[in-house]
Order: C-alpha cells, then sequence, then structure tokens
C-alpha cells in the first residue's frame, strides 16, 4: 500500500525542497496527488514544481499556486509541510480537518546552522502565527526541528549524486558555489512520516509569537516531535532515493 501524500513547500530557495519532492516522487510508498506552494511568488513556485518534475521525467500531480481547495487535500492521507505553515493555517481557520502532517519546521534548543546559533527556524518565523494555529489545532502533527535536521549536511559525494539529476543539478552546483553545504532537512520530514530513521517522543508543544518552539509548557499541545535521526541511513536513503 502506498501513502496519499500532499506536499506544501516553499521551493526555490533552498535545494532541500526540490530534493524533498523528487524522492517523495521516488519512494515506493508514497503517492504524491498534490502540491501547494507557499510563501512570495507562490505562482512561480508553483512553476517549479512543475518544472522540476517534467524534468526528472516524473508524473506532474495537481499543483496549486497557494493555498489547495480544500476539495482536493481531503484525497491525501497526510500532508508534508515543509515551509511556513500560512496554508495550512488558513485551510484550519476556515474549518478544513487536515490528514497527519509532518511539518519541518521549529527548534528546541539553540542550534549552530550556517555559522550562526538560531533559536527560531525560518518556517516558524516567516509566520509565527500560522505556526501556532498549526501546533495547536491539527489534530495530528509531527514536527522535525531544526535541531534535528541541521545534522543532515551531506558530503561530496552525495552531493555529486545528487548534482548528477538534470531537474535539480543546477541548483545543487549554485547552492555549493554559495559556500554553504547542502543539508537534507525537508527530506528528513518525509522520511519522518514514513517511520523511516528516526526517533520520536510526545511532548506539549506551544510557539511563541516570535516563532519560538516552547515545550512543555502550560497550555501547550500534545504532538509527536522528532528528536534523534539516524543521520548516516536516512542521508543514503534520500540520496539513493533522487539519484537512482
Amino acid at each position: 500500500m502506498t501513502l496519499r501524500l500532499w506536499l506544501d513547500t516553499d521551493i526555490g530557495d533552498n535545494p532541500d525542497d526540490s530534493v524533498a519532492l523528487l524522492a517523495a516522487t521516488a519512494h515506493p510508498g508514497v503517492d504524491l496527488v498534490g502540491v501547494s506552494t507557499v510563501r512570495g511568488d507562490v505562482a512561480a513556485r508553483a512553476e517549479l514544481v512543475a518544472t522540476t518534475l517534467t524534468r526528472a521525467g516524473r508524473h506532474v500531480p495537481l499543483v496549486y499556486a497557494g493555498p489547495p481547495d480544500p476539495r482536493a487535500i481531503r484525497v491525501a492521507e497526510a500532508v508534508l509541510a515543509i515551509g511556513p505553515c500560512t496554508n495550512l493555517a488558513a485551510l484550519l481557520r476556515s474549518g478544513v480537518d487536515l490528514p497527519p502532517i509532518a511539518l519541518m519546521g521549529g527548534v528546541v534548543s539553540p542550534t549552530l546552522h550556517r555559522g550562526e546559533v538560531r533559536t527560531t527556524e525560518t518556517n516558524f518565523a516567516a509566520d509565527p502565527l500560522a505556526a501556532a494555529v498549526v501546533v495547536a489545532h491539527a489534530a495530528d502533527v509531527l514536527l522535525v526541528p531544526l535541531d534535528v535536521t541541521a545534522r543532515m549536511a551531506i558530503d561530496d559525494d552525495m552531493a555529486n549524486r545528487l548534482a548528477e539529476s538534470p531537474a535539480i543539478g543546477p541548483l545543487i552546483a549554485t547552492w555549493r558555489e554559495s559556500g554553504h553545504p547542502v543539508c537534507l532537512h525537508d527530506p528528513l520530514a518525509l522520511l519522518a512520516l514514513l517511520g523511516e530513521h528516526v526517533r520520536v517522543e510526545r511532548h506539549l508543544m506551544g510557539v511563541s509569537v516570535e516563532g519560538r518552539l516552547v515545550l512543555d509548557a502550560e497550555g501547550g499541545v500534545e504532538q509527536d516531535l522528532v528528536v534523534d535521526a539516524d543521520v548516516r541511513g536516512a542521508t543514503q536513503r534520500i540520496v539513493n532515493l533522487v539519484a537512482a
């Protein structure tokens, strides 16, 4: 059996969104039924989704620039959210019951990433209120925080394998020229959703007005949290899926 998956993404800034998209379409346990884009120029991001999948020779599902039609997302059995939570919060506010969500976002403890100590994570900081709504009101959230995903930097051999893909090769090359390592934040959220290479704990969670993830605080909501990952196994799994 395969999992009918919806992907909500801000593809186009970092290569890991594109890697997650290709990994989802290559994984034998996943049927990607739709994609929605979030933040900024959502139309350009939607076009990039279609272009990336076409260049990879993959089927292009329904693609929405911005929030998806609630009738479309209802066919999904799970949502992989790898951008700001804006679209999902809008759906929740409109009364849509979302399926289980794997959410790449938040940071539990100050984390060194790209030469800076981060106390907030980009997706949550981009729309803190939306992150708070999703964590508090979605029925089933699996949170995959920066603390864990920051360890998902790949070595040169793995990056070279990804760069051979005609769909993402130029993006990988440009990112590497910037001096930043290729870090597979978002693809780890895909594996976490599928129960691969991660360890999960249940915690009370909330999100502050600045986008800080707060654990075990009064008024928090119980959700699942990825607290550890088999980094070597996870990175190899992702690269093997995309570069196959």
